[in-house]
């Protein structure tokens, strides 16, 4: 890692997604996790003061480990029992077979490279009965929109570390073995639709069981 990568990008990111509105719509997608969650992108820990009681543990991994200090800060806080991996989440990860209760992702499907093969890897160790909770950036429904993200991807891979502002995560989403249940599809108010066009929703392993 660089010292972009390392510390002045994680700083930004920190300064934007760490925002009320930000806040209020991981509030909003993690309030259905429960028991023992699997957080993908873990990141510097701006979930954990988001989930709802009825979470016991979050296992967050992420390929680095970055503003450590802040980290450590907010782990300090969790009123729940938090582990943390240093893991690329498109590797086998080491759980068996349906092991968590829920796994969640918020902007993060559109900077793992192997997208697919992170989320068959969550299929995997998510029980049956278990939710996929995701908040994503991606592919905006308009045409002209759609054609200003493929133009712009290569300044924001660049720029953010691998980022992807055109990646069709619902797509992505059923290719890596779920069903989609609930989507909600909007743009982020006073954000460019180039960047703040989100995807908010849950999903299901395939052949799952219905909860109650």
């Amino acid at each position: 890692m660089g010292l972009y990568s390392e510390h002045i990008f994680p700083r930004l990111m920190e300064s934007g997604l760490g925002s009320d509105v930000h806040r209020r719509y991981r509030r909003r997608v993690l309030s259905r996790a429960r028991g023992n969650v699997l957080e993908v992108g873990f990141g510097t820990g701006l979930n954990l003061e988001c989930y709802p009681t009825s979470v016991h543990r979050v296992t967050g991994i992420d390929p680095a480990a970055v503003l450590e200090r802040r980290v450590r800060a907010r782990v300090a806080r969790a009123p729940f029992r938090v582990e943390r991996m240093i893991h690329d989440a498109a590797d086998r990860l080491p759980f068996p077979d349906a092991h968590f209760d829920t796994a969640t992702s918020t902007w993060t499907l559109c900077s793992i490279a192997r997208v697919r093969e992170a989320l068959l890897e969550l299929r995997r160790v998510l029980k049956p009965s278990g939710e996929l909770l995701f908040l994503e950036h991606g592919r905006n429904e308009k045409g002209w929109v759609s054609r200003l993200q493929d133009t712009w991807n290569p300044v924001q891979n660049f720029v953010a570390c691998g980022c992807n502002v055109n990646r069709k995560i619902d797509a992505e989403i059923e290719r890596g073995g779920f069903r989609i249940i609930e989507l909600d599809r909007f743009t982020m108010p006073g954000v460019p639709r180039v960047l703040g066009s989100v995807y908010l929703g849950v999903a299901r392993p395939h052949g799952g069981r219905r909860l109650a």
